[in-house]
């Protein structure tokens, strides 16, 4: 039987270990909650979805110096419109998994896990374990 601690750790490592879960599970968190407020990495090509409502001066008083349309990804900060086309690193410099892990404990029920049912369900052991202790 597996305790609260060592699945704990191990769904930790997870997020460490695996990069299209981390990047999935703090978009989806966001979309649900905020939880990437002010960190939010976007597809380039919705740039012009995401600002159709912004006068060009507005726009462009919000480009930091970093910013390049040639990017991938558009990260609307509290400094101004950033770019990367790393948005792993990205988002590892902004969550620890720990963080993120307790934010996907708290809304498990609400989220969707597409791609990753079998996290989801230790997840929801965990949520289990914890309730039990």
């Amino acid at each position: 039987m597996t305790n609260y601690n060592e699945l704990r750790n191990a769904l930790i490592e997870e997020l460490k270990n695996n990069d299209d879960l981390f990047v999935d599970m703090i978009n989806e968190l966001d979309s649900w909650n905020g939880f990437a407020d002010g960190f939010r990495a976007y597809p380039m090509y919705e740039l012009d979805d995401l600002f159709c409502d912004c006068k060009v001066s507005d726009f462009l008083e919000k480009i930091t110096d970093c910013f390049n349309l040639h990017d991938e990804y558009m990260i609307d900060t509290i400094y101004g419109l950033d770019s990367t086309n790393d948005i792993v690193d990205h988002y590892r410099s902004n969550v620890w998994e720990c963080d993120l892990l307790d934010g996907l404990m708290d809304r498990v029920d609400d989220l969707e896990f597409w791609n990753h049912e079998d996290f989801k369900e230790q997840i929801e052991e965990l949520n289990e374990l914890n309730i039990a202790a």
